[in-house]
């Protein structure tokens, strides 16, 4: 003889396709998560839903159920749902369940205390199921995402390092070539690494060239400034080489001040500026080596 959960299962099972529909509408209008998904998909999801549910009251076997519930829960992790979606689809659940109790026990007055409690539990584990599902795999994802974003932060800090090199010239010079356009982000790093390396190295004198620098603006230039007035602070002197016509015309119109900065054409001549300040010159091979 069926039981009272049997005959509430098969009393939800006659109504199958009706809910189904309902509630994968009601889900739509709710979320916008749901809204996005394909129809027919949402619908087959709530369909299965629906009848392990059933099912599970019926027999008392919710393994059936926790498995849906798990993979449901790991694949809203996995298309981007936040909790709220998940909790918005559990509560309609548990509304339609209880609906669904209702009408059947409203004719057949023999739903007890004790048949709720059982109904409750199996609700119960499956809303459990599926939000430490979603939990596990949403974690997974936020520690890939965040390895990720450290493995390109550390690729892009190589980047830069390698796009600002600090050369060792010469016993107490260094020679910071710049290339490309410079933002206040990197001009800052460029700052930041060049006064780590005089402290590193004991450098008396820094050569910047920005033969490669394209464009100098306020900014670029105002860092420039503060870079050099860094240097000198801590005792070292600044060679700037490398202003072409376009950059030495920007500098004028923007009125920088540079008269602190001793200024050379090239490389080549901010070299042998640095060079005889520490008492030493380039000759030719026929008159003897570095001296």
């Amino acid at each position: 003889m069926p039981t009272v959960l049997a005959d509430i299962a098969d009393f939800c099972e006659a109504q199958l396709t009706t809910t189904a529909e309902v509630f994968t509408d009601y889900l739509r209008a709710q979320q916008a998560n749901y809204a996005a998904m394909d129809r027919v998909t949402l619908l087959q999801a709530v369909t299965t839903s629906l009848q392990t549910l059933w099912y599970a009251i019926a027999t008392g076997d919710i393994q059936p159920l926790l498995s849906h519930a798990r993979a449901v829960g790991e694949a809203r992790a996995a298309s981007g749902f936040i909790a709220g979606d998940l909790f918005t689809a559990l509560n309609e659940l548990r509304h339609v369940a209880w609906d669904m109790v209702e009408a059947y026990d409203r004719d057949h007055k023999v739903v007890t205390v004790s048949h709720i409690r059982q109904i409750e539990d199996v609700l119960q584990a499956f809303g459990q199921t599926l939000l430490t599902s979603f939990s596990r795999v949403y974690r997974e994802m936020q520690a890939q995402i965040y390895d990720q974003a450290t493995q390109i932060a550390v690729q892009q800090q190589t980047i830069r390092e390698l796009s600002t090199p600090i050369l060792p010239l010469y016993e107490g010079i260094l020679v910071v070539p710049l290339v490309g356009v410079i933002d206040s982000f990197r001009a800052g790093q460029i700052m930041e690494r060049l006064l780590t390396a005089i402290a590193e190295r004991q450098s008396d004198i820094v050569i910047i060239d920005i033969t490669g620098v394209p464009v100098i603006d306020t900014a670029v230039a105002n860092y420039l400034l503060q870079t050099t007035r860094a240097a000198q602070l801590i005792g070292v002197q600044v060679i700037l080489v490398g202003i072409g016509p376009e950059i030495a015309q920007t500098i004028v119109q923007l009125g920088v001040d540079l008269s602190r900065i001793i200024i050379g054409a090239s490389l080549q001549n901010g070299l042998e500026l640095a060079l005889s300040r520490i008492g030493r010159a380039i000759r030719p091979s026929m008159e003897g080596h570095l001296r």
